[in-house]
């Protein structure tokens, strides 16, 4: 064979040999890199699933909020490898985005004002102490444009963004970024951001993926531990109520008292867990009695606690008068001070001597009722009056006056408050006083329990079995 032949076909074979293992290693170059790119998947998904697992462990626990958000933060970072972090949410106002944790290294995402950054050029951590405390409106700046765009977005050069202002951080330069707004429903939260030097960090349309996810998932967990607060509060505010509830049921009297010539009977029915009214038996030093009624305007704490007050000083001022308008004077003197603008109460003070004369005072109340046996017939004792918590005193005193009035055998009065008379049924129609004077007429008969008993069931039909918007109470008073 020719030498030149076999020289030429050495050469085509050598070429042939490298070309072949230049090839193979190109490939098992992709095959590597591909390897660790599903390495780096696998790794960012396990990182994922492990921070989704503390986040679920976190909301069993019922973690503080502040332990909530620093796990977001912190858990974002580890997953998106990332420097740093911050989370912003809408405030009670839901007009403005608060940092709840901002991590050490985050740089800023809002814009520094000229005055904080000549300060950070003595005082390095006068920057993060800003970002810390400062809150943006949320249609304010970049954070504003992300929460309002709610769309996730990769920002590669944060030192390049207007939506920083004009006040750019030297902390910006060559800082990357991932933000997304967080949501729950039709319900906005607030925002996530993590970031990131450019020289160490590139976020890529994986990562990208796995942050709108994160973010889903972190909105998810924040949506459910609000949920477990509002739980936890509703919880504890209605313990507290029914505590009070219990409290202001051993305020109010437990039996009858034992009236020479007389029998009562008194009930009192919240509209809600706290009543605004009450009824009370007052033992006077002279061996009379004192019967009061009251309904504080308005419902609910504020209500109960006015009733409260009420029943400690009309308690302590009766002992010093027989006549109920000084007492109810005197009431109205230590009260008018300690009750707001928009609250009154309105009351009915009896004082029954012990020889059996009646005196009565209306503060502003619905005006008692008496049923006559002689007649059968129902009359209204007229007396003026003003409610208590209107007047400092003068208007008060001046206007409210006694009435002694008497009770025949049989006889009967009844006290009430507006939740009677005002009960509205389903069609919106008043339950109204000729009904009342009518179940009057019909129970007082058979004794004044028969009267409360007997009003507040005919009160339940009425409602059809709804529960009535006022509180009700009654007293009957009736002479043996």
């Amino acid at each position: 064979m020719n030498p030149l032949l076999i020289v030429i076909l050495a050469l085509l074979l050598l070429t042939v040999i490298v070309l072949l293992l230049r090839a193979n290693k190109v490939k098992n170059d992709a095959i590597t890199r591909l390897l660790l790119e599903e390495q780096a998947i696998v790794e960012e998904e396990r990182r994922m699933f492990s921070f989704l697992h503390d986040l679920g462990e976190a909301i069993s626990r019922e973690d503080s909020h502040m332990s909530m958000y620093r796990l977001i933060v912190e858990g974002a970072m580890k997953v998106m490898e990332s420097a740093g972090g911050a989370l912003y949410l809408l405030d009670a106002s839901q007009a403005n985005l608060v940092p709840r944790f901002h991590s050490d290294h985050c740089v800023p995402l809002v814009e520094i004002p000229e005055r904080v950054a000549s300060l950070a050029k003595s005082n390095p951590s006068a920057v993060l102490s800003f970002l810390r405390l400062h809150s943006v409106t949320m249609k304010e700046g970049l954070l504003g444009d992300v929460f309002q765009s709610q769309r996730v977005e990769i920002i590669e050069d944060l030192r390049k963004d207007a939506r920083l202002g004009k006040m750019l951080s030297n902390l910006q330069v060559g800082t990357t970024s991932m933000i997304g707004p967080l949501s729950f429903g039709p319900k906005k939260l607030g925002i996530l951001a993590v970031t990131a030097p450019k020289d160490q960090r590139s976020y890529s349309a994986n990562d990208f993926e796995v942050f709108k996810s994160l973010v889903e998932q972190c909105a998810f967990a924040l949506a459910n531990a609000m949920a477990h607060q509002a739980a936890a509060e509703k919880k504890q505010i209605e313990a507290e109520l029914k505590s009070a509830s219990d409290i202001q049921c051993i305020l109010l009297p437990d039996k009858a008292p034992d009236l020479q010539g007389y029998s009562i009977a008194g009930k009192n029915i919240p509209a809600r867990v706290l009543s605004g009214d009450y009824f009370d038996y007052i033992p006077l030093v002279d061996g009379g009695m004192g019967v009061v009624i009251a309904d504080v305007s308005g419902k609910g704490t504020a209500a109960a606690i006015i009733t409260a007050m009420c029943r400690s000083v009309l308690r302590f001022s009766a002992q010093f008068s027989t006549s109920p308008t000084a007492t109810l004077a005197t009431l109205n003197r230590q009260l008018y001070p300690d009750i707001r603008e928009d609250m009154f109460v309105t009351m009915v003070y009896l004082v029954i001597l012990p020889d059996g004369s009646l005196t009565l005072a209306r503060a502003g109340h619905t005006q008692p009722l008496v049923w006559r046996k002689k007649t059968g017939l129902v009359e209204s004792l007229k007396s003026g009056g003003l409610a208590v918590g209107i007047d400092k005193g003068s208007v008060f005193e001046r206007v409210t006056k006694d009435l002694t009035f008497e009770l025949e055998s049989g006889d009967c009065l009844l006290l009430y408050t507006d939740g009677v008379n005002e009960a509205l049924d389903s069609k919106g129609q008043e339950y109204g006083e000729e009904r009342l004077h009518a179940v009057l007429s019909q129970q007082a008969p058979h004794g004044p329990q028969a009267v409360v008993d007997g009003l507040i069931a005919d009160v339940d039909r009425f409602l059809g079995g709804r529960r009535g918007h006022d509180d009700i109470t009654l007293v009957a008073l009736q002479k043996s």
